[in-house]
């Protein structure tokens, strides 16, 4: 078909940026700097700049839809054409690039190790075990409302570089920190949103953290241990979070928003 014949002409690098987006539902809004970051902690790319091309190229070669366009004419987020979608699942599907779970059933064949996980419905909790031992090298978590109660402990997932949790419940943060390997955390989850909701100290363990989006959380103030994180690029928080002191000493960041 022709949307595979532009597949094919991409570039291996843009190829696997594509793949990615097999990752979200359809018809769903992809925030541009949210994506970016994650292909960065991915590795698939080196650095925002360089993000930001592949992701401008991907909308001028018609592989996704540019929506929130800005007053000088940028895309501040996307979505992916059905077409499009149908295409990069099977590839993903084929190349065990990103495994499914919908509410339908499972979009991607689960006889290989599981890479990167995208939980999208809640329904699908009695296939989770059957996928237990295969978790060992998920690289990649991603869970959107309401799929929070099937996803498996936080501490089974050893070398854990992506995790983005949507507006769903989770109670127990405190394993977090033993996900040594993390380079991005974003939590939107519906229990933090409380009055006293924290991230819990053992957060500064992640000493590889480049980015840390709690924009969307209620929380007083950030743990003293982020300042720890010296590799820390990104940090999104609520507008009314109080900043620890010794901010200044995170001289890696490059995007602090409120």
């Amino acid at each position: 078909s022709i949307l595979s014949l532009s597949y094919d002409d991409l570039p291996s690098h843009m190829k696997t940026c594509l793949l990615y987006l097999s990752i979200f539902p359809e018809d769903y809004e992809i925030q541009k700097d949210r994506l970016i970051w994650r292909w960065i902690a991915e590795g698939f790319v080196k650095c925002f700049e360089f993000g930001e091309s592949c992701f401008n190229e991907l909308i001028n070669r018609s592989m996704i839809q540019p929506i929130n366009i800005d007053v000088e004419g940028n895309a501040e987020a996307c979505r992916v054409h059905d077409m499009v979608l149908d295409l990069i699942l099977h590839l993903s599907s084929r190349e065990n690039f990103v495994t499914i779970f919908d509410d339908v059933q499972e979009k991607t064949s689960l006889q290989r190790k599981v890479r990167r996980l995208a939980l999208q419905n809640s329904k699908v909790e009695a296939t989770i075990p059957h996928v237990a031992m295969s978790m060992s090298q998920v690289r990649s978590i991603t869970v959107f409302s309401p799929a929070i109660n099937p996803m498996p402990p936080l501490g089974s997932f050893h070398v854990l570089r992506v995790l983005d949790i949507e507006d769903c419940e989770i109670h127990n943060l405190s394993s977090v920190g033993s996900l040594f390997h993390l380079r991005y955390l974003r939590l939107r989850a519906k229990n933090i949103f409380e009055k006293g909701a924290e991230l819990p100290l053992e957060i500064g363990n992640l000493r590889f953290l480049q980015t840390l989006d709690t924009s969307g959380v209620k929380m007083e103030e950030l743990p003293k241990t982020i300042v720890q994180l010296r590799r820390l690029t990104c940090l999104y928080v609520d507008q009314f979070t109080r900043l620890p002191d010794g901010i200044g000493n995170l001289t890696s960041l490059e995007a602090l928003s409120r």
